[in-house]
């Protein structure tokens, strides 16, 4: 009977441990297959060129035609973004001020010091995006001469 005790204790460990291992690498599997939330636009955008390029077969007066759709869509973009930028503003902060109203006193200074931290994180994407653009730019200019 013991020895029958000492079986049944060895198995669980080796099952347990077993578990694990398949749990840690199922886990390393998603991570390195799962998609980046690091991925900026300038990373999609050359993802979407090349696939153009390769699905497509384009020439290279094609490509420098693409990008040119594309700079002028971005464009567009902007500007339609540009012009309701200023009435987003208007409700977020409505919003702010309506959160504000259902905290408690600590609670609004943690509530603003989040609120802080989130616009902080926005201006350093749009650098960070700015950067990118102004780089893209450049290499084109050099591209082009």
């Amino acid at each position: 009977m013991r020895r029958n005790q000492w079986t049944a204790v060895l198995l669980s460990i080796v099952l347990f441990a077993s578990g694990v291992a398949v749990g840690a690498l199922g886990h390393r599997y998603y991570t390195s297959t799962a998609v980046s939330a690091k991925t900026t636009a300038e990373d999609f955008r050359q993802h979407y060129i090349s696939e153009m390029q390769s699905r497509l077969k384009l020439t290279p007066v094609q490509v420098r035609q693409l990008e040119a759709i594309l700079d002028d869509t971005k464009a567009k973009f902007k500007a339609v973004r540009d012009s309701y930028h200023p009435q987003m503003l208007a409700i977020k902060k409505e919003q702010t001020s309506r959160v504000k109203a259902i905290l408690t006193p600590p609670q609004v200074q943690e509530y603003e010091q989040i609120v802080a931290e989130h616009e902080r994180q926005g201006r350093e994407q749009e650098a960070r995006d700015r950067q990118e653009e102004q780089k893209r730019q450049a290499a084109r200019k050099t591209q082009g001469q």
